[in-house]
């Protein structure tokens, strides 16, 4: 790796510490993983152990992430006072709703599908990084990802009322 740990950190904390707020719902939590994970990285940076090195970072990322839960052994919901910094002051009031529902929705997702799920949508890794990152096959990523969406719709339309899909 030619990298200097200055210049991978530069590089990929905005994308870790993204994904470990989304795994996580805690600033500070997900401060903490991404700490680790660049402490990790930078010990360990002659064994990648994925084909890119954001994958190798997202995994670390999990990886901290799920040591941490064990450690803790508890579940904390994903708290309402997160800020939606979402551009659009016409939009805000929708977008900060939706962003609430998902959040909560999140909650409510297995682990690993909610880690799959952050990996496609908000990482934008194809399915086989996502397979590697999360130590599964393609096809069990695609299952994972596809279940989480599916159950993050349902309690989005449970949540609004609007199964019906009238206006009123």
């Amino acid at each position: 790796m030619a990298l200097t740990f200055e210049e991978l950190y530069e590089r990929h904390f905005q994308d870790v510490h993204r994904f470990a707020l989304w795994l996580s719902g805690d600033p500070s939590e997900a401060d903490d993983v991404a700490s680790e994970t660049f402490v990790r990285a930078w010990v360990r940076r002659d064994r990648l152990r994925t084909e890119t090195l954001k994958g190798y970072l997202m995994a670390i990322a999990r990886t901290v992430f799920v040591d941490r839960r064990r450690k803790a052994r508890t579940t904390a919901p994903l708290p309402a006072s997160l800020k939606d910094d979402a551009p659009g002051p016409h939009r805000e009031v929708s977008a900060r709703r939706d962003l609430r529902q998902v959040r909560r929705a999140m909650t409510w997702l297995r682990e690993l599908d909610r880690a799959a799920l952050i990996l496609r949508a908000e990482q934008e890794m194809a399915y086989a990084e996502i397979a590697r990152v999360l130590g599964i096959s393609e096809a069990a990523a695609r299952v994972r990802v596809h279940r989480a969406r599916r159950r993050l719709l349902d309690v989005f339309l449970e949540s609004s009322g609007d199964c019906n899909g009238s206006d009123t």
